[in-house]
């Protein structure tokens, strides 16, 4: 045969024992290190989430950046399943209104600066669909959620209940909150409390989602994310768990480059 093929014997065995090269190693370990997490993060990493996500829980052996990770994941056909997202504006109910004296500045440079807040529904239930509301108070540094809260509606007393957990966790913290103009938000009761933490109210105008963007954010990631991925919550008490699982995951798990390819709590606790 390697007569035939114009090779000597020894050139044919040396081909035969050969060893794959540095560059296919590590290429091998750099797909299963994906797949793994695509596993882990139900599929819902793209390209520059998982390239932070490999570096921050310290997968490979090697440095792996951005167009490596890409050609890796479309070569296999690697992809994140998320939906977009689909809009939906609802007018609300005004009481009390406040000026947006955030005016978009979501950029801040030390925790307990801004905390901001919203409230979205949610469904459970098998045989009889149910609603509820899940409320989450975000400081913007690190975007890191302190709170949350579950309620069957959208009411002052469950706006204020989750703002109190939140300052069980800071309870020396005196922030500038920023809310939509919904009914709850625009409560005497609601805005007194704020008042008795010694905090200023601001607030976006009407239609105006984007000035509270990362609020919004947080939402899409929650539902496109998360609960896309998990079948529905049959009780309330397994929506309790859902829901406290979900923050620990973008609290603790869920890495962004935009954080310095941190998570949340440990992009906070640098500022501790």
């Amino acid at each position: 045969m390697c007569q035939i093929a114009g090779i000597t014997r020894d050139a044919y065995y040396k081909w035969l024992h050969r060893k794959p090269s540095n560059y296919k190693v590590e290429q091998s370990e750099l797909l299963e290190a994906i797949l793994e997490l695509e596993e882990k993060h139900k599929w819902t990493l793209g390209y520059l989430a998982m390239t932070t996500q490999l570096a921050f829980e310290n997968k490979l052996s090697f440095k792996a950046g951005l167009k490596r990770v890409t050609n890796c994941m479309r070569n296999h056909g690697i992809r994140a399943n998320v939906r977009k997202k689909k809009h939906n504006r609802v007018k609300r109910h005004e009481e009390y209104i406040n000026d947006n004296l955030l005016n978009e500045q979501f950029d801040r440079q030390r925790k307990n600066e801004v905390w901001v807040t919203d409230t979205t529904e949610v469904l459970y239930g098998i045989d009889q669909v149910k609603k509820a509301r899940v409320h989450v108070v975000l400081d913007l540094y690190g975007r890191y959620a302190l709170s949350y809260n579950i309620s069957p509606t959208e009411t002052a007393v469950s706006a204020i209940e989750v703002f109190k957990r939140a300052f069980k966790v800071e309870p020396d913290a005196h922030p500038l909150i920023h809310t939509d103009r919904g009914s709850a938000y625009c409560s005497m009761a609601f805005n007194d409390y704020l008042a008795d933490q010694n905090c200023v109210h601001s607030m976006s105008h009407p239609g105006h989602p984007w000035e509270n963007s990362p609020m919004e954010r947080r939402w899409n990631d929650f539902k496109l994310i998360w609960l896309a991925k998990r079948s529905r919550p049959k009780t309330l008490t397994e929506l309790e768990q859902s829901v406290k699982g979900a923050i620990k995951y973008f609290n603790t798990q869920r890495a962004y480059t935009s954080k310095n390819g941190l998570t949340a709590e440990k992009f906070r606790a640098q500022a501790a």
